[in-house]
């Protein structure tokens, strides 16, 4: 297959994927917050003691900033979905946690997710499935090394065209 071939296939299998709507499947939680609720279940699986998670390791695990993390805790604190609560080892830091509500939201949407994945891994087979994380995870890859070098990357204008210097 040639490469333009190859390159409009991938375009192409990107509008695709962006057209799945799983939020359908989250039982009236966003993305955002079913993602937002993952990190912190998560967090409580390992450290089940803590008084709660930062927002900044909120930001860090799902690579947002802390102010967008904030103002999303906000919507979900109105939702009943989370608490939060000052540190008493430092009281600059919130730490948040889920509420029974908002485990109960998380468990149903991460059930009916579960059986989605469940049915199209199924459709995929065990062996393709480990092909296609395997390679997936290479393209993402690439994608993330081509973002990070685009970011770092210093532009200088020249006289007839830009230069770009890495």
């Amino acid at each position: 297959m040639e490469q333009k071939a190859m390159e409009d296939d991938l375009i192409r299998l990107f509008r695709k994927m962006i057209k799945v709507d799983f939020s359908a499947y989250l039982q009236g939680i966003s993305r955002e917050e079913f993602y937002m609720m993952g990190v912190i279940e998560e967090y409580f699986k390992q450290e089940e003691e803590a008084e709660g998670i930062k927002v900044s390791a909120i930001a860090k695990a799902l690579d947002v900033s802390s102010p967008a993390v904030s103002r999303m805790l906000r919507g979900m604190e109105q939702k009943g979905y989370i608490m939060k609560r000052i540190s008493s080892q430092n009281r600059r830091n919130t730490l948040v946690r889920l509420t029974e509500k908002g485990t109960q939201a998380y468990t149903r949407s991460r059930s009916e997710l579960d059986r989605l994945l469940s049915k199209v891994m199924d459709y995929m087979g065990q062996r393709d499935m480990e092909e296609f994380l395997r390679l997936w995870n290479k393209l993402a890859g690439g994608f993330i090394e081509e973002y990070r070098l685009c970011q770092n990357a210093v532009y200088a204008k020249g006289d007839d065209q830009d230069e770009r210097k890495i």
